[in-house]
């Protein structure tokens, strides 16, 4: 089973839309999928149609109830959805004794239960703190989605290097399934000069070819399928960013097989 977090240091900057795009896309191509909604704020729980208001995701990590117990159905057939809790930051998870480890143990639970997932994905908070690295401690890779903004580009040293505290002290299995460059402006058949520079950055940021040679282009429908709780497979079948997300899994899936990650 493959876990994938989907990380980066601060909010704004696709990651829950990756989130939920790919685990949709990995969904409808016939894969049993769970998005585990590590950010308090609950955009990929009100996404995909539910409320964050719960404490199920806490009671699952505490060990009081099980993943398998606690994940709710979607408009997807395949992908099934642990919600978010504000109470995931709070004393009662971060103050637990050996709290990084939290979630392996859930995710592990799930298994012992019986729940065959093919694919974990955490939607991990938009910051570097506690929890972002119980989301890390958990996976067996991870996927960093880049805006080609210029700003955006300050905080990758700040990602690199809690990626490489958590592979030193926690878990040394993780690995880094792809930096995905993503609202990439397209003029035409030419991408925009910003979108080049970001991307030559991140090459030179990222020397081991863990860039991704596809990328998801800038599209507003983005914020019109989140508003009508569908990801963009449903909501715009066929359209960019539908076909951006597909190509993106496609390219995880063959790094996975050659042994990229």
């Amino acid at each position: 089973m493959r876990v994938t977090a989907i990380v980066n240091s601060k909010g704004g900057t696709t990651k829950t839309t990756t989130a939920v795009n790919l685990a949709a896309s990995a969904a409808l191509d016939g894969e049993r999928v769970l998005l585990i909604d590590m950010d308090k704020q609950g955009s990929a729980t009100q996404w995909l149609g539910h409320s964050p208001d719960n404490d199920d995701l806490v009671l699952a990590l505490l060990g009081e109830k099980t993943l398998v117990s606690v994940a709710v159905a979607t408009s997807v057939d395949g992908l099934h959805l642990v919600r978010a809790s504000v109470a995931v930051q709070t004393e009662r998870i971060t103050g637990e004794p050996g709290n990084q480890f939290l979630l392996r143990e859930a995710i592990k639970d799930g298994e012992a239960a019986g729940e065959a997932w093919d694919w974990v994905v955490l939607d991990a908070p938009g910051d570097l703190g506690p929890i972002t690295v119980m989301t890390l401690t958990a996976a067996s890779d991870v996927l960093v989605p880049v805006p080609a903004g210029a700003m955006e580009l300050d905080e990758i040293p700040k990602i690199q290097s809690v990626i490489a505290k958590v592979q030193s002290r926690l878990n040394p299995h993780l690995a880094i399934a792809g930096v995905l460059l993503t609202q990439v402006r397209i003029h035409g058949l030419h991408t925009s000069v910003l979108a080049r520079q970001v991307g030559e950055r991140l090459r030179e940021d990222f020397p081991g070819g863990e860039l991704l040679g596809c990328c998801v282009r800038d599209d507003g429908k983005f914020r019109e399928a989140s508003a009508w709780r569908q990801p963009m497979a449903l909501f715009d079948p066929g359209g960019k960013g539908d076909l951006d997300h597909r190509a993106v899994l496609a390219e995880l899936r063959s790094r996975e097989t050659a042994g990229v990650r």
